[in-house]
């Protein structure tokens, strides 16, 4: 079992394995965060948290819920909406340990325009 986790501590995310992939998308919002997403099926993750449950944010559609710590504000994974034809959680990889995710390969999103993967 590999756990990722915010800076604190407080938001922990279970899984069995790590994807061959995660995903850097240049959109309004994960532009800012810096995040690179590794996606899975809601089943395929645990999420606990230690005093505090995360926060949401939903932009545009109505999506997409990005969570984050109330404690240290780290960015910790997103999870499709109602609103969504399909239904997945994504964990912000950065909250692995470096070591973990150093090999994995990288894809760029173009969630800003054209929605495609452009490498």
């Amino acid at each position: 079992m590999l756990t990722a986790s915010c800076h604190c501590g407080n938001i922990k995310l279970k899984v069995e394995s790590l994807p061959e992939t995660v995903t850097s998308c240049n959109c309004s919002v994960c532009h800012r965060l810096g995040a690179e997403w590794a996606y899975y099926q809601p089943a395929e993750v645990n999420i606990t948290h230690a005093k505090l449950p995360t926060k949401t944010y939903a932009w545009g559609d109505q999506c997409i819920d990005f969570h984050h710590c109330p404690n240290c504000g780290c960015a910790t994974h997103y999870t499709t909406t109602e609103k969504c034809d399909s239904e997945r959680i994504a964990i912000n990889s950065r909250m692995f340990d470096y070591e973990l995710i150093r090999d994995i390969l990288v894809r760029k999103f173009d969630g800003a325009q054209s929605w495609k993967y452009i490498d």
